[in-house]
């Protein structure tokens, strides 16, 4: 895998969908209302790497999230995005925005007639864009950057006398909330610049609920598509990408502020990338792993479909980077150790990718109780999850290490 030559190429889909293809109203109640506006179109934004008989697609969706039965199979759905590309090789992520429709089969909008058209529109929009993006690769190099932004994020699992509360129940957010942890407020980005100079794509890792505008009966992409909106302005992102971390206990200071909160997170968050320190060009040999795992349901949680629970993992590496894509809504913590437990010189851990499998609370979490841990649709998986997500996800990275040493 060495010295082989890396190219990339990009490529934005619109995936906006009709109003009548609701938001979520309530996850415990399983309810949905149909849009009243669009404030900003959601995107699919497709990063395609190729190295030797390597090539994989990254597609970041302004979604709340998908799984096997919002899609009416997995398979059959990554199967039909491309000729070019191995399902496998396809790793869908998305931003989490609240501001998208109800596509988590948390209520019966999936069944409708406009949701099964919108859904199909998608697969080919996306199929159009990994096309697109294939013939625009262009031999690349690859820069890291790293910088922190302060004042946007926080553990929101605050203990009370009467259990877990969320921060947004608890304002205004006080200097100690703002100060507990495990937070991780680095923004981490991954910049290809073509070999000419040219910017082709720009991926910023950053860890927040994007929640600014939840319940708010527009569409938008919240936080994630107001950065790109500012770093598309400069001559230097080229096509940017959000990747959200394990953000299943992190939240902004306040939720369903509006709009403006939104564009001032996202405003910030681009102003943190322009500001970041940058290493100097990696090298750009790329290798890719993919696995699936079950992991155990919850006794006396329903789960009609148990592939809804069925975990799969994808990671890249170019160089010493690692991208590691998990599934479902996984702590902070978890993350954390990855990231220390890692062989890799860079790892991000990237979640909220592939088919969601609820939240992932740690032990600890569970013993404390709160949303999170459920029991419900949201989170039915059972107390060792994290644990076992942890150890499979450092097991899929020594894989890629070792592959990529072959």
């Amino acid at each position: 895998m060495h010295n082989k030559v890396l190219q990339a190429g990009a490529a934005i889909a619109d995936i906006t969908p009709p109003l009548e293809v609701g938001l979520l109203t309530s996850s415990v109640e399983g309810t949905y209302a149909p849009f009243t506006a669009v404030r900003l179109p959601l995107k699919a934004r497709i990063l395609v790497l190729v190295s030797g008989n390597e090539k994989v697609a990254l597609v970041s969706l302004d979604l709340l999230a998908l799984n096997d039965t919002s899609v009416d199979g997995w398979d059959a759905f990554k199967t039909g995005m491309s000729a070019e590309i191995a399902p496998e090789n396809i790793i869908l992520t998305c931003t989490h925005t609240h501001t998208a429709p109800e596509s988590v089969a948390l209520s019966e909008l999936y069944l409708s007639d406009e949701y099964r058209k919108w859904l199909y529109e998608i697969q080919q929009r996306i199929k159009i864009a990994i096309s697109a993006a294939i013939h625009s690769v262009k031999e690349c190099y690859v820069s890291i950057g790293s910088t922190k932004l302060d004042g946007y994020s926080l553990q929101r699992r605050i203990p009370t006398a009467t259990g877990i509360t969320m921060s947004d129940a608890l304002q205004p957010v006080t200097v100690e909330m703002m100060n507990r942890e495990p937070v991780d407020r680095r923004v981490q980005a991954v910049r290809f610049t073509a070999v000419d100079g040219r910017a082709v794509a720009t991926i910023v890792h950053a860890v927040c609920h994007p929640v600014h505008e939840m319940c708010l009966p527009h569409i938008s992409p919240d936080f994630p598509g107001e950065m790109c909106l500012a770093l598309e302005e400069t001559p230097w992102a080229g096509m940017p990408l959000f990747l959200n971390g394990a953000a299943g206990d992190v939240n902004p200071p306040t939720v369903s502020g509006g709009a403006e909160d939104a564009r001032r997170h996202g405003r910030a968050l681009a102003g943190a990338v322009q500001k970041a320190v940058w290493t100097t060009a990696i090298a750009t040999d790329l290798a890719v792993r993919h696995m699936e795992m079950d992991f155990p349901i919850r006794s006396g949680v329903d789960v009609s479909n148990p592939l809804d629970a069925l975990a799969r993992i994808n990671a890249i590496a170019i160089g010493p980077l690692a991208i590691l894509f998990l599934p479902g809504e996984p702590f902070t913590a978890t993350a954390m150790e990855i990231e220390y437990r890692s062989p890799f010189a860079y790892t991000l851990v990237a979640a909220y990718a592939e088919n969601s499998i609820g939240y992932i609370p740690t032990v600890e979490a569970f013993d404390a109780g709160g949303y999170e841990t459920g029991p419900g649709r949201w989170s039915f998986l059972a107390p060792v999850t994290a644990q076992l997500l942890e150890e499979a996800a450092l097991h899929l990275l020594d894989q890629l290490y070792h592959k990529k040493r072959v």
